[in-house]
């Protein structure tokens, strides 16, 4: 009997490990699968500028420009693409007639645990709501948005104050205001006329402290994540919105 039950108990420790390990070797192949998608739109679609070391630092001047019509042919889906420099976060925004369509599948439409990065379906894909909301996974890697609960440190917001959004129609630079937990049904997951008082709060429960002016006649960006301090927990990175004036884009 007592063989019996360490067969027993070997045969379920070795089930256990053989599936956990099937489940990290899994979550690589999906990991590396979702980076060659995304490198292969940057290799298509991205034109970075020559860099020249001795002309001075303007924030409103692009990091590069994205070519739509290219990724347009990939997936017409494709309406945004978000970008903050060193760091994970280069990649395409996708928008479809639901919100659940890209938290499991590529730009491609294959299957992956890790998604895309995607605007609420209720937005206005030109930017003309007050508060555009952009989805992505939480991934332990740091891919799509896992890199944002980094700036609950006030140093990582110092060294990461600014991000950019590129639209077919126009391009914005964004002025990363305030990051917290919120629920999932936070009166921030709001699309039009946010209350001053709501942005006020976001601004005060931020972890790090910034001074942008934010009001409530000013667009806003919310990059939305999962978060675990309890149920329905998301961690929330705003961003005010200033479009760039053609004239820097030249």
């Amino acid at each position: 009997m007592n063989k019996r039950f360490k067969t027993i108990l070997l045969i379920i420790f070795l089930g256990i490990f053989f599936f956990s390990l099937y489940k990290v070797v899994f979550y690589f192949i999906e990991s590396n699968n979702n980076k060659k998608s995304t490198n292969n739109l940057i290799e298509k679609a991205i034109v970075f500028e020559e860099s020249n070391e001795d002309k001075e630092k303007n924030e409103y001047e692009l990091p590069f420009t994205v070519d739509f019509n290219v990724l347009k042919q990939q997936n017409d889906d494709i309406v945004g693409w978000i970008y903050s420099e060193d760091t994970p976060i280069n990649n395409p925004v996708l928008q479809s007639d639901d919100n659940a369509y890209y938290l499991r599948k590529l730009i491609t439409g294959e299957y992956n645990s890790g998604g895309s990065l995607f605007m609420d379906y209720r937005n206005d894909s030109k930017i003309q709501n007050n508060n555009t909301i952009i989805y992505g996974h939480n991934m332990k890697n740091g891919t799509m948005f896992g890199s944002l609960k980094k700036y609950k440190n006030q140093d990582y917001y110092e060294a990461h104050k600014l991000m950019y959004y590129f639209t077919p129609e126009k391009n914005y630079l964004v002025r990363v205001f305030s990051a917290c937990t919120v629920s999932a049904n936070s009166s921030i997951y709001t699309f039009n006329n946010l209350p001053q008082s709501t942005i006020d709060n976001i601004i005060k429960k931020s972890n790090f402290t910034s001074d942008v002016v934010v009001t409530k006649d000013d667009k806003i960006l919310t990059l939305s994540t999962c978060s675990y301090e309890y149920n329905d927990a998301r961690y929330i990175v705003l961003g005010k919105l200033e479009e760039i004036p053609n004239e820097q884009l030249d």
